[in-house]
């Protein structure tokens, strides 16, 4: 069994790395793959049933976006410069972009208030990955990206929902 800190080769089942004394313990029990755990780490983020996206441009008004928000409601628009996704607008970015500096929605674009440059998921990426960041970077909405052209995307409630449905079979 080979150390993930120093690299050296112990022999299987032993509890301490001989060269640097890191636990080993446990790490050479095979990893679930059926349940709940594997099927987050072998299900495919593509293989959800995605939402479409609502898209607005850059110089579509703040106020234009929340309109289409609420009216589709979604807690999200994603934001292209022509066939690019430059950013996304969430419902946080209203209360932290718009809201609290007191702007007036309709007098700002989305280029002054999107968050640039989304994080992404592949639809190869396990529901683990969206997971992690969620849970981590904090991100409710994570656009499903293949080879620079959107999917579509999945929130945590929309994530939570797979879980509860489909890996746990709940009804």
């Amino acid at each position: 069994m080979r150390c993930p800190n120093c690299g050296h080769e112990n022999i299987p089942g032993v509890d301490l790395c001989h060269r640097c004394g890191s636990d080993l313990a446990g790490l050479d029990l095979p990893e679930a793959s059926v349940g709940f755990r594997g099927r987050l780490m072998t299900d495919h983020v593509g293989d959800l049933e995605l939402i479409d996206p609502l898209y607005v441009e850059l110089d579509t008004s703040a106020a234009e976006a929340i309109a289409l928000m609420r009216e589709a409601r979604h807690g999200c628009v994603l934001v292209r410069d022509g066939d690019s996704l430059v950013g996304i607008f969430t419902e946080r970015d209203v209360l932290t972009r718009v809201v609290r500096p007191g702007k007036d929605p309709s007098s700002v674009s989305m280029k002054e208030v999107m968050t640039p440059r989304p994080i992404t998921l592949s639809p190869s990426d396990p529901p683990a990955n969206a997971i992690h960041l969620s849970a981590a970077r904090g991100l409710r909405h994570l656009p499903v990206v293949d080879q620079d052209q959107v999917l579509g995307f999945i929130s945590v409630r929309h994530l939570l929902r797979h879980i509860h449905e489909d890996v746990l079979g709940s009804d």
